[in-house]
């Protein structure tokens, strides 16, 4: 480690956080790029020299890093932004603790996410859900995309609010076992997560949405997150793969899924409601009006 003060103008920093973007941001043989690192009070905008440091570190998922930084404070008082010197990652803690409050544009969505997560007290289900957004693709889209097109939560950061209030309604719910309300909280945070690739940027279907639905694409895209739970807790991975899929119906057999599945589809409905907007559209359930005393 280098020393806190080269000479009177440098500066060194030592950051804990992540790195912030996507690979489309990357450009080859670019030097003294400029990029962000999120942690948990915000963000911070570096310069990364080299182009294979930005990339050996975008083309991996959101892992907490130590950022070493080098910053010149000139004699106007005026400061640059800092210089990436070294990163080393750091071997405790999740990516997703490091994400800014401002990374979904609807205040508090993040914070009550961290929470949620952190209160799955099942620890192999608490990791997953972290793999699940440590996902550098899920981080971009999840916080930032609405949840439909032209109905509910239809604006940037629906998708992660309308998400937290199905797992916060869950999590409130009474007479669940701790461990039903674990999953149920996991299931709620995750039950739209294929949305992220159902939908286009410009929030049309993708082809890959049409095909399968938001449900069974994220089921499919989460397939190796479910494997690494599966490795150490099956019957967690078999159940969370049921909550994705999202089907309720009697099975061939006579059998019926968990009754979470009508549980997170209820706190589903309830959050589309409380949601507002247009009341006219096909399939919005009637809401009696609050009853005024004469």
């Amino acid at each position: 480690m280098f020393p806190e003060y080269f000479d009177s103008g440098m500066q060194a920093m030592d950051v804990r956080g992540i790195l912030l973007g996507s690979l489309a941001q990357w450009i080859p043989d670019e030097r003294f790029a400029i990029w962000q690192i999120g942690t948990a009070e915000g963000r911070l905008d570096i310069v990364v020299p080299l182009s294979d440091m930005s990339h050996n570190l975008i083309v991996k998922d959101l892992q907490p890093q130590r950022f070493d930084l080098i910053r010149w404070c000139r004699e106007d008082g005026r400061v640059d932004a800092p210089i990436l010197h070294d990163v080393r990652p750091l071997h405790e803690g999740f990516g997703t603790h490091y994400l800014p409050p401002d990374y979904c544009p609807i205040g508090g969505v993040v914070a009550d996410a961290k929470e949620l997560i952190h209160s799955i007290a099942t620890d192999p289900l608490r990791r997953f859900v972290h793999a699940v957004f440590e996902d550098r693709f899920v981080c971009n889209h999840f916080w930032t995309m609405p949840a439909s097109m032209r109905h509910h939560h239809a604006y940037p950061g629906g998708l992660a609010q309308h998400s937290v209030e199905v797992a916060q309604d869950v999590a409130t719910q009474g007479r669940l076992t701790d461990l039903e309300r674990d999953l149920g909280i996991a299931g709620g945070l995750l039950h739209d997560i294929g949305k992220v690739w159902a939908y286009t940027a410009d929030t049309f279907m993708s082809n890959e949405g049409m095909a399968m639905g938001h449900e069974l694409t994220g089921l499919t895209r989460l397939s190796p997150q479910l494997r690494e739970l599966r490795d150490h807790w099956a019957d967690g991975a078999y159940a969370m793969s049921v909550l994705l899929g999202g089907c309720g119906r009697l099975r061939s057999d006579g059998s019926m899924p968990s009754a979470l599945v009508a549980r997170i589809r209820a706190c589903d409905q309830r959050s589309c409601e409380r949601s507002g907007g247009p009341s006219t559209r096909p399939g919005r359930s009637w809401m009696p009006k609050v009853y005024q005393p004469i």
